[in-house]
């Protein structure tokens, strides 16, 4: 299998071969369980969600997640708002706890564009079972880019 990846490999421009290891590498980072920190899943990874040196939650723009006019893709978008509002739950969940999104709303305002993008999730109602959260995407220049509104359902372990 290796000699016919090798071989699929030759002629690819340095552009298509940078991808090819970023997905390689995205796909390997994803399986690396972490004692500590963002256990984020590889579809995530692969259209470029992360964290920052400041542990905010980004999004890098690429080849990866574009549109065919050259911004960020609505549904990259959506995902990384759906990532980010899932992770800011599940760090304040009870041991055991999980949660599932039963609807999300997106509102495209701007081109993303540029290097990366910031997620910045606010929670409305946090009740026993429900969560109702927002999430604002904004760009390096602290521009509105897209806002999401969702709701999220939070199963209790079973006793």
């Amino acid at each position: 299998m290796i000699h016919q990846i090798m071989e699929e490999l030759k002629g690819l421009s340095t552009d298509q071969l940078e991808e090819v290891q970023r997905v390689i590498q995205g796909y390997k980072s994803s399986m690396i369980k972490k004692e500590a920190g963002w256990n984020l899943h590889y579809f995530g990874r692969f259209i470029g969600v992360d964290e920052d040196e400041h542990g905010r939650d980004i999004m890098r723009l690429g080849k990866y997640n574009e549109n065919t006019f050259g911004v960020a893709q609505g549904g990259a978008l959506y995902t990384f708002a759906d990532i980010c509002l899932g992770k800011a739950i599940i760090n304040r969940l009870n041991e055991g706890e999980k949660i599932f999104t039963l609807e999300m709303k997106m509102n495209y305002i701007k081109n993303g564009l540029g290097e990366k993008l910031y997620a910045k999730p606010n929670f409305l109602h946090w009740g026993n079972t429900t969560v109702v959260a927002q999430c604002n995407i904004e760009d390096e220049n602290e521009t509105l880019i897209a806002h999401a509104l969702g709701t999220f359902y939070i199963v209790k372990p079973r006793k």
